[in-house]
C-alpha cells in the first residue's frame, strides 16, 4: 500500500476506531494517557496492513516450496548445461590439411575414432594414406598406427590382443617424453571403445605389460613427478589398488619411516623392470621416496592380484 493510499484509508476510518478505542478504554484518565485520534487509527491500519503482507508473503513461500524441483545427482554434463561434444570426423579430416604438424599430428590419432562407422572408416584411411610417408617421423609412425587398427590388421606391437578376445591400447604413442595418452582405448565385438582413464595425478601412459594368460593387464601411469602401477583385469573389469603407493607405505611401516600422502597424491617414486613371475603375480623394482625425497630406498615389489597379497623387501 502506497503512503497516500494509507493516509485516505485512516480519513475514512478515523472515528470509527475512535469510537473503538473509546469502549475498550484505551483512551485511559489524565493528559500523559491520551492518544490522538489519527495516531490511533494510524496504528490500526499498519496492523491490519502488516497482516494481509505476512498471510500474502506466507502463502507466496508456501507455493514456491511445492514447486521447487528436486535434482537427486548432478552430472558433470548437467554443470556444463551442455552435454559433452560428439565425436566429429569432418573437423579432423579438414585438420589433415592445415599443414600445421601438432594439428595434423592430433588429426591422425583422432581419426582411430572413425573405426565404428564404416564410411568414416573408410574415409579417413584414405586420408591417411599420404602421411604414412612424412617427414615427420611422430606423423609417420601415427599415420602407420591408425592404418592398422582402422584397416584391422592389428599387427602393431602397440596393441594388446586379451584372452577374450578384445584388444586394447592407447593413442598419441609416445607423443611426450613421460608416455602416452591417459585413456585404455578396447575393441571388442568390433566395436571400439573408451574403456579406462587413470585418475589424477597420471597424466600419461608409460607402460602397458599384459599377463602371460592375457587375462591381466599391468600399466604403469606417471606424472611429470611419479610413477604409479595398477593391475586390471579387463574381462571382469576389476582394478588394484595402486601398487606403488601401496608398497611405500607398507615398506615405511617396516622400517619406521614417516610416510605422509600428499593431498596431490604426488608420491615421488618411480617403478621399473615389470615382469609377470606367473600369471597372477606382477614383479618390479621401485625406488620410494620419503620426506619429500630426502630419503629414498630401493626396494622389490610382488604382488598375486587374485589374493590381493604385496611382499616389499629391501633391494639387494
Amino acid at each position: 500500500m502506497k503512503r497516500e493510499d494509507l493516509y485516505k484509508e485512516i480519513g475514512l476510518i478515523d472515528e470509527e476506531l475512535i469510537a473503538a478505542a473509546e469502549h475498550s478504554g484505551v483512551r485511559g484518565r489524565g493528559r500523559r494517557h491520551r492518544f490522538s485520534k489519527r495516531w490511533i487509527a494510524l496504528v490500526a491500519c499498519l496492523v491490519v496492513y502488516s497482516s494481509t503482507s505476512t498471510v500474502l508473503l506466507a502463502t507466496e513461500y508456501t507455493r514456491n516450496k511445492t514447486e521447487e524441483s528436486y535434482i537427486r545427482y548432478l552430472t558433470a554434463e548437467d554443470m556444463e548445461l551442455a552435454p559433452r561434444a560428439q565425436y566429429e570426423a569432418d573437423k579432423f579430416l579438414k585438420a589433415l590439411a592445415s599443414g600445421n604438424d601438432d594439428k595434423v599430428y592430433i588429426a591422425v590419432n583422432r581419426l582411430v575414432e572413425s573405426f565404428n562407422d564404416p564410411k568414416a572408416r573408410e574415409l579417413a584411411l584414405q586420408k591417411l594414406r599420404p602421411f604414412l610417408t612424412s617427414a615427420s617421423a611422430k606423423i609417420a609412425e601415427s599415420a602407420a598406427f591408425a592404418t592398422d587398427i582402422l584397416s584391422k590388421s592389428y599387427q602393431s606391437p602397440y596393441l594388446h590382443k586379451m584372452a577374450d578376445g578384445s584388444i586394447v591400447f592407447a593413442l598419441f604413442n609416445n607423443y611426450s617424453d613421460y608416455g602416452t595418452q591417459n585413456v585404455l582405448w578396447r575393441i571388442k565385438g568390433d566395436v571400439l571403445e573408451p574403456y579406462f582413464s587413470f585418475a589424477a595425478p597420471s597424466m600419461y601412459i608409460k607402460e602397458i605389460l599384459p599377463s602371460p594368460d592375457r587375462k591381466l593387464l599391468a600399466v604403469v601411469t606417471s606424472s611429470n613427478k611419479s610413477e604409479f602401477v595398477q593391475i586390471l583385469n579387463v574381462e571382469k573389469g576389476t582394478i588394484s589398488p595402486e601398487l606403488v603407493e601401496s608398497a611405500r607405505i607398507r615398506h615405511g611401516a617396516q622400517r619406521k619411516l614417516e610416510t605422509w600422502t600428499r593431498s596431490d597424491h604426488e608420491n615421488y617414486s618411480y617403478a621399473n623392470h615389470l615382469v609377470w613371475q606367473d600369471n597372477d603375480t606382477l614383479a618390479f623394482e621401485s625406488s620410494l621416496a620419503y620426506d619429500d625425497t630426502a630419503i629414498i630406498e630401493e626396494v622389490s615389489v610382488t604382488y598375486r592380484f587374485r589374493d590381493k597379497v604385496m611382499e616389499v623387501a629391501d633391494l639387494k
